[in-house]
């Protein structure tokens, strides 16, 4: 039994609309490790412009930054520098990492009186782990 041509169309578009979803899926998470990775780099920045490297340190590490999500935009990405920042190297855990990076980060908002941002992990180790709020988008965010 064959199908005919308008049915075989039919098939094929729902076919495609049950699909959309998934590629935009995709599409959006492939948008998010970009995005954490560009934050990854204002990071290493930011370490340079304080004549370190966070490179160079040794594993069971973190690199946590104060995030000003309301002024993320493409200028940022491309030449700006986090605030605050902290981070961690040769710790026994990963989460020991990360709550010594974090504290740095808090200690650093404090005193230089940072505010409009959040210190939250942009590196584990060498791997980019920034985690983009939810509703967030480029296109929303542009410097003032």
């Amino acid at each position: 039994m064959a199908l005919r041509p308008h049915k075989c169309v039919l098939l094929w578009c729902m076919l495609i609309s049950l699909a959309a979803p998934l590629l935009s899926a995709n599409a959006d998470e492939e948008k998010k490790t970009t995005l954490s990775s560009e934050l990854g780099d204002v990071f290493h920045r930011t370490m340079e412009k304080w004549q370190m490297s966070y490179t160079v340190q040794q594993s069971r590490k973190a690199g946590v930054a104060c995030i000003p999500w309301s002024k993320i935009g493409r200028d940022f990405l491309a030449s700006g520098i986090f605030e605050a920042i902290g981070f961690s190297y040769s710790m026994a855990t990963d989460e020991a990492a990360i709550r010594v990076a974090t504290q740095g980060c808090h200690e650093m908002a404090n005193h230089y009186k940072v505010e409009g941002c959040m210190c939250e992990v942009v590196f584990l180790n060498d791997d980019p782990a920034a985690v983009t709020p939810e509703g967030f988008s480029l296109s929303q965010n542009k410097e003032e």
